[in-house]
């Protein structure tokens, strides 16, 4: 190992080739993984929003928010639940928002009782919008907007990042949301003490998970976490399949290019290798040798390749959704390194066949 070490770094250009083919490899995989990453969170955060909340949905409607009816019977028996403390209410309306300037934008109208982490309480008259609509059409704090399609008005309280749904999203108490759709789109609103999700909290000394088995056996209801409700979006799950499917065979790219190297390498040191075997070189040293350089070349490109990636996605249009996420970039790192080790096995067995004889002629 240490000969194939010093080969290395004495002999840089001869891993040129590789490592630059590694660190373009490194770079479409960031950018895949950082544009499925980002299309995901873009239209999940009002659930991802309330990941330490259970969501109650109807148990037809496959965690569908826009086909699911929670009716009161359901949430009489989740209130009487010992393990269940505040139940709150979780709606939403595909509607319109009218701006100062006299611009109308496509939003997503929720309305909402329990304040989370994320999402503060909004009070009677007042609005949470999320950092898209802000940074889209310069929206602040103090600002009077005008929802559905009667232009009802709401002050901005609150800006709160990643909050979209696809498209931006404003958040008002339940009692004001159902104010709105009544006067803007009277067909959409739900019957008294019917809503389309509850959102439970548990009660002191509960768990979240003490909370979903404790109200499994609901009647009419299926409780479940933000993580499963964003795991079962049909959006994302098309999604994961298409860039999961895409990013798999980059991957086995990244592997054919590492053993066809490696392949070629030991091609041409057949004699040098036969000549370590005649002094007592084990088969298992020369591979080890190989799998280190293919290893230390992974790493460096590694390196070079997220720099790079970091760069060209700061040259991104802002309306591009690509986000770099620390759990991703640390899967492609352990997935190229992996990768690279087996590529360079497929070199072991010509390393057997490497007859010591040859180096005596």
């Amino acid at each position: 190992m240490g000969i194939a070490l010093k080969e290395l770094f004495r002999q840089p250009a001869r891993f040129v080739p590789v490592g630059g083919a590694l660190t373009l490899l490194v770079v479409l995989l960031v950018i895949l993984g950082g544009f499925l990453d980002g299309l995901e969170l873009n239209q999940t955060g009002p659930y991802r929003a309330h990941e330490d909340r259970l969501l109650v949905f109807a148990d037809d409607s496959e965690l569908l928010i826009q086909r699911s009816r929670v009716g009161p019977e359901a949430r009489t028996a989740l209130s009487s639940n010992p393990a269940t403390g505040d139940i709150g209410s979780l709606n939403q309306v595909v509607s319109t928002a009218s701006l100062a300037d006299g611009t109308v934008v496509d939003i997503v109208l929720f309305g909402h009782d329990i304040a989370t982490a994320t999402i503060p309480r909004p009070s009677a008259e007042s609005a949470v919008i999320d950092k898209a609509l802000a940074d889209q059409q310069n929206v602040e704090v103090g600002d009077l907007i005008g929802l559905g399609p009667t232009a009802e008005p709401a002050v901005v309280t609150t800006i709160v990042d990643d909050l979209s749904l696809g498209s931006p999203t404003v958040w008002l108490s339940s009692t004001r949301w159902r104010d709105i759709v009544q006067k803007g789109n009277a067909a959409a609103l739900l019957p008294a003490g019917v809503e389309q999700a509850l959102v439970l909290e548990p009660a002191a000394g509960n768990s979240l998970a003490d909370l979903q088995a404790a109200v499994a056996g609901t009647p009419g209801i299926t409780a479940a976490t933000a993580t499963e409700v964003v795991d079962s979006l049909p959006v994302v799950q098309q999604q994961s399949s298409t860039f999961e499917g895409i990013i798999g065979v980059t991957f086995v790219v990244t592997l054919l290019v590492v053993a066809l190297f490696f392949a070629l390498i030991t091609l041409e040191r057949v004699g040098l290798y036969a000549v370590l075997k005649a002094l007592g070189a084990r088969t298992k040293d020369l591979l080890a040798g190989i799998s280190a350089q293919a290893v230390c070349v992974s790493v460096i490109a590694l390196a070079a390749g997220f720099g790079l990636s970091l760069g060209f996605t700061s040259l991104l249009p802002d309306d591009l959704p690509v986000r770099l996420v620390p759990a991703r970039l640390a899967q492609i790192g352990v997935g190229v390194i992996v990768t690279s080790l087996l590529g360079s096995l497929f070199t072991l067995r010509r390393i057997l066949r490497i007859d010591p004889a040859e180096a005596i002629g």
